[in-house]
């Protein structure tokens, strides 16, 4: 929906004039996320920015910064609060507020009740800041699933935070680093997982947080309000939690559009949206021209089933390669998917109908749906690699330095007890969705569209997660399966899980395609400076002689050099 930015000068260098243009900037490099409108609130020594893309309550009155008269309070806001009518009905019913946005709705309640209080009653998908000059505390926070990404920097002279990583370049004197004991985890999993981030001193918020810095003393504090949990009180019925959530998920002044794959989570998402939608849906699928690289039948089939306006958008190899570079630097970090480029350029498609779109995102981790389930994988050591896209025996033959996976051990530690299942759902959950939550985040607002997911709102990942018969006589997702075979044909709901994949493979060995990025990548800095050049020499030859497909070592590599020539060069 939106970007937010914001900087405090803890040694009250500079006056809010300055450090306004400074925050202002911030908002000019993320205002790919929202053209509507932009605001800026000072108060002592901090600075609040804000940039809109209007959904709910399109009129000024839902512009933000939101502040009261004596600036006592701030809040900038990003994402969307589906109950928000209900919190405003039950708990604010005897306050005058003049914006019907969940922005107003949430700024009192963050007014009237603790900061964990308010987290406990809102659910959507969210990040803010929020400034309280009474109990002189800055708040930051994320929704329970990570959906909306959220950063921050802390120096002697500045706490700042960002929407985007790309905006702390406009912080003064400011310079990118490589955090250099990352890179090992990144060529393992293309995601660094927990706090830390590609760049040295910039961490994110991990789903379910809140972070407090205090004004006086200068600390911060980060804090979990949400942790998914093992319960026996999620029973109700699939069909009611998720068409409930896609009905919430419509929320706003605009038609919203569906992104349909063709898949049974896409397609169960467009025919409870259609149900539920006043007007003809939007839908919009993407592909190659080339039916080993497209599910077109299945989405065809859907969108002609539910009567939808339906939008078939082909690209090609040229676009992907065109438009690889500039999606790394929307990303902030090296492409972990290369199907993000087809996502944006669907995004870019659908910005002309349409400000918001749903898609069938989470399904797979919640209601285990990938084959890695059933796999198996009884030791640790296995369950911490299960969702890697590179083995750590081959980073290691080319990696200089050394791999850590601190914070996926962590993880995997506290999850004794649990049934193999569930415990690969929770790991990927919190190590392997956020990266696929920013690439939809990212691609999204990069064309000034906001992505929902109605598969991860709260009740319906708790109801999956608790759920006894996710795995069952239909493999994993047997739950949405049996629910979809209600309503769509048994060859679209049983058929092979295929995903949306590219032939990367191929387009390496192109000279048309990636093969000149192949041919570049041993002359990079990043490359030569902690890779064993010689070995990745040895892995471009097998590969263009086709005698190993070493694709995926590669375009990590490949992907790692770009973001580097961008960020950090």
């Amino acid at each position: 929906m939106c970007g937010i930015a914001g900087v405090i000068d803890k040694k009250r260098a500079t006056d809010s004039r300055r450090r306004e243009r400074v925050v202002r900037n911030m908002l000019r490099l993320m205002k790919h996320r929202g053209f509507d409108a932009h605001g800026i609130k000072s108060t002592d020594n901090v600075s609040i920015g804000h940039t809109r893309l209007s959904i709910l309550d399109l009129s000024r009155r839902g512009d933000q910064p939101f502040s009261d008269e004596n600036l006592n309070s701030a809040l900038s806001f990003n994402g969307e609060l589906y109950n928000h009518d209900r919190l405003r009905k039950k708990y604010l019913d005897d306050i005058r507020i003049n914006s019907n946005s969940d922005t107003a709705t949430l700024f009192e309640l963050l007014k009237k009740f603790p900061i964990e209080s308010v987290l406990k009653k809102i659910h959507g998908m969210f990040a803010f800041s929020f400034l309280n000059n009474k109990s002189s505390n800055l708040v930051l926070a994320i929704d329970r699933f990570s959906i909306k990404p959220l950063y921050y920097v802390n120096t002697p002279e500045y706490f700042a935070w960002a929407s985007e990583i790309k905006a702390f370049s406009a912080l003064p004197k400011h310079k990118f680093q490589l955090n250099k004991k990352v890179i090992g985890e990144y060529l393992i999993f293309r995601h660094v997982s927990g706090p830390e981030t590609l760049f040295k001193n910039i961490h994110k918020l991990q789903a379910g947080e809140y972070l407090t810095y205090n004004l006086v003393n200068k600390t911060i504090k980060v804090k979990k309000y949400y942790k998914l949990q093992k319960s026996r009180c999620h029973q109700d019925f699939l069909e009611n939690i998720l068409s409930s959530s896609v009905k919430a998920h419509l929320m706003g002044d605009i038609i919203a559009g569906v992104q349909l794959s063709g898949g049974v989570d896409s397609s169960l998402v467009a025919l409870f949206a259609q149900k539920f939608s006043k007007k003809k849906l939007h839908t919009f699928s993407i592909g190659l021209n080339d039916k080993k690289w497209n599910e077109f039948h299945y989405s065809d089939f859907i969108a002609n089933k539910l009567g939808t306006n339906h939008h078939k958008i082909i690209f090609s190899k040229k676009d992907f390669v065109r438009l690889l570079p500039r999606i790394i630097y929307h990303l902030d970090v090296p492409i972990t998917h290369p199907n993000t480029v087809p996502m944006y350029i669907l995004a870019k498609e659908a910005r002309k109908c349409t400000k918001v779109l749903l898609t069938g995102e989470g399904a797979d981790e919640v209601f285990c749906g990938y084959n890695r389930y059933f796999q198996k994988n009884e030791k640790d050591k296995g369950l911490i690699y299960s969702n890697a896209f590179s083995s750590p025996q081959d980073v290691a033959k080319i990696f200089k330095g050394h791999i850590s996976v601190v914070n996926r051990k962590k993880i995997v530690r506290g999850l004794n007890g649990l049934k193999r299942e569930d415990k690969m759902s929770f790991y990927d959950i919190y190590t392997y969705l956020p990266h696929v939550l920013l690439r939809q985040d990212k691609a999204g607002m990069a064309a000034n569209i906001e992505n929902r997911v109605p598969f991860l709102y709260t009740s319906v990942v708790e109801m999956g997660f608790n759920s006894k018969t996710k795995v069952g006589r239909f493999g994993g997702k047997t739950q949405i399966k049996e629910l979809a075979l209600k309503y769509l044909p048994k060859d679209l709901v049983l058929r092979r899980k295929c995903g949306f994949g590219l032939p990367i493979s191929e387009w390496l060995r192109d000279k048309d395609g990636l093969l000149s990025h192949l041919s570049n990548l041993t002359k990079s800095k990043v490359i030569k400076e902690f890779f064993d050049v010689n070995a990745i020499k040895q892995l471009i030859e097998e590969h263009l002689v086709e005698e190993v497909d070493n694709s995926p070592i590669l375009f990590t590599l490949i992907s790692l050099s770009m973001w580097h020539d961008t960020f950090i060069n």
